[in-house]
């Protein structure tokens, strides 16, 4: 998927997390760093292709170890550790990215090392992916005007 389909979802996650949680809003501000930071081991990501990620792209491959569950709870455990909002914010956005690249046809070893791979049947960048970001978009459009404006919609 693309980032702007992973941002999307990632808000949706968060509105509807805010409906049951009470969370300070700097959560959200982790959900979308741990929904962006999975793809730091890809060149041509929206984080990875920072040159300070460069040697950690040449130990690990794309959709290896970091799209992986074991990798999120690692990452979020030590954000956690110092603040635990913060921990589980990013937490949210790390398994909300691999929730959505398990419905592509590449897919994701959700249970890395074992080698079972997650596929889905989108293409990354395709037409399904881009009315799912259609639909993202609006439903986020609509949440934040029910959240904001009560009245509006």
């Amino acid at each position: 998927m693309l980032f702007r389909t992973h941002i999307m979802f990632s808000l949706a996650v968060y509105f509807l997390l805010t409906y049951f949680l009470e969370m300070p809003l700097f959560v959200l501000f982790f959900v979308l760093l741990g929904t962006g930071f999975v793809d730091i081991d890809a060149k041509s990501s929206k984080f990875g292709n920072h040159w300070y990620f460069r040697p950690l792209q040449w130990i690990t491959k794309h959709r290896g170890f970091l799209h992986s569950l074991i990798a999120g709870v690692i990452f979020s455990l030590v954000i956690g550790a110092i603040n635990l909002w913060a921990g589980f914010g990013f937490f949210v956005g790390y398994v909300s990215h691999l929730f959505l690249d398990c419905f592509t046809k590449s897919g994701v070893r959700l249970f890395w090392p074992f080698k079972f791979k997650i596929k889905g049947f989108v293409r990354s960048g395709g037409m399904i992916e881009d009315i799912v970001f259609v639909l993202l978009l609006l439903g986020n459009i609509f949440i934040v005007g029910r959240l904001f404006f009560g009245y509006l919609f």
